[in-house]
């Protein structure tokens, strides 16, 4: 493990993506909605929220291709492998958008966007990489198949107790029913009278084992990596480094990188990307100290995180005005900062924005009452750092610095501080 660390760090160190031969990928696509005007094409390690959609100057970031009649083409061109993601414009201005990956070689890709919201969109192609994709995607279902019975049980025995009123607690029903009854009701005061735990001891017993099949079922998939050796293989250890709050498949894909990825493609920024997710996997644990580095704190003037906190149980949430998901797990732990911050108990919200003022608004019009600290521009890199891509996270760290939980739900959370306060 040692000897792969610094090999991780070798890797971090090296220089541009050197010795990498140029692609040529034909995209032609058929949109199904012939209102539809423009598709957006972006690499995986580009951030979707910080995109200048111009049409007229196109970037390898992101490039806004134009839909005449329902079909569109575009020569994609790179200095190597990439994976990228389309998505209609239309769908991603609303936020709520279907998304789907096709690597991007020397070949030709076509692409299906169907009219329908609950359909996925269809990729085509007849590249190497793109095999690679499909031997996964088998692989992929193949386990699917194994877990669906478990899944469709949870979800019956879900749906049995919702129609019986029997899920959530009494109090969300009613608001239910008021909203269905009013429709002048001030929802987001409605919203606020819902406890931080809306599932009643039955509903929480699924959701509990929803969570864990879930994540055995990720962990299942993982495995795929440890015997299969290319590109997609890698795109794939970026994309699901973003989902930390399941520990057993982030384990398995943390091992599956030290195992069969530490020496692949070492001078691709991919692999440069994946190291610096394995190196943070390595450091931000459960039982390990929390890592430090510098913010701006509420004065304007960088200082060390540690700074900030001493002697208490602290929260790191990190967040953005732009991220819904962030934000929803931010309101849901409002409710237990406050029967908590008089023991002991202190949050500090990171907010990673590219405009001034926008965390400020988010965090009254949300009703954050604990300190909030913004990342400008990525000034200080806490992203990478923290092992993140574009999305949220949250650190719980105990009084001595060390880790006791990633990202936990609210009803998680307020279990803990009851154990440590």
């Amino acid at each position: 493990m040692r000897k792969l660390l610094l090999l991780t760090l070798t890797l971090l160190l090296s220089g541009e993506f050197a010795g990498a031969q140029s692609v040529v990928c034909r995209i032609t696509g058929e949109v199904e909605d012939k209102t539809e005007r423009q598709v957006i094409l972006y690499d995986i390690l580009a951030d979707s929220r910080r995109f200048e959609l111009d049409e007229r100057k196109p970037t390898n970031e992101c490039i806004v291709v134009e839909v005449k009649d329902g079909r569109f083409m575009y020569n994609l061109k790179t200095d190597g492998l990439r994976c990228y993601q389309i998505v209609l414009r239309s769908e991603y201005e609303r936020g709520s958008m279907r998304t789907t990956e096709f690597i991007v070689e020397n070949g030709h890709v076509h692409i299906v966007i169907p009219k329908s919201k609950d359909e996925c969109i269809r990729v085509k192609s007849d590249g190497k990489e793109a095999g690679m994709e499909m031997k996964y995607r088998d692989y992929a279902d193949s386990v699917y198949a194994i877990y669906a019975q478990r899944f469709q049980r949870l979800d019956a025995e879900r749906d049995s107790l919702h129609k019986t009123k029997l899920y959530y607690k009494p109090m969300v029903y009613e608001i239910e029913e008021k909203l269905k009854s009013d429709r002048e009701t001030n929802v987001d005061s409605l919203r606020r009278l819902l406890p931080d735990d809306v599932f009643s001891d039955r509903g929480s017993k699924i959701e509990a084992a929803y969570f864990n099949l879930e994540d055995e079922y990720r962990a299942e998939q993982v495995k795929w990596l440890k015997t299969n050796k290319c590109f997609y293989g890698l795109s794939l250890i970026i994309e699901g480094a973003s989902y930390k709050r399941y520990p057993k498949s982030y384990a398995e894909l943390i091992t599956a990188y030290f195992d069969n990825y530490a020496h692949y493609m070492p001078k691709h920024p991919y692999s440069k990307r994946a190291a610096q997710e394995a190196l943070a996997a390595t450091k931000l644990m459960v039982g390990k100290p929390y890592i430090d580095y510098m913010v701006r704190g509420t004065d304007g003037r960088d200082v060390k995180l540690s700074s900030l906190f001493k002697g208490k149980v602290i929260y790191i949430n990190l967040w953005a005005s732009w991220c819904g998901s962030c934000r929803k797990h931010a309101k849901s732990i409002i409710p237990v900062y406050e029967r908590y911050k008089d023991k002991g108990f202190q949050i500090i919200g990171i907010a990673r924005e590219y405009k001034t003022g926008a965390m400020e608004e988010a965090a009254k019009h949300d009703g954050y009452t604990w300190t909030n600290l913004v990342e400008l521009n990525d000034q200080h890199q806490i992203w990478p750092k923290n092992g993140m891509n574009s999305v949220g996270g949250g650190f719980l760290i105990k009084q001595d610095g060390t880790i006791v939980a990633i990202y936990p739900q609210a009803d998680e959370l307020e279990h803990i501080l009851k154990s440590l306060l």
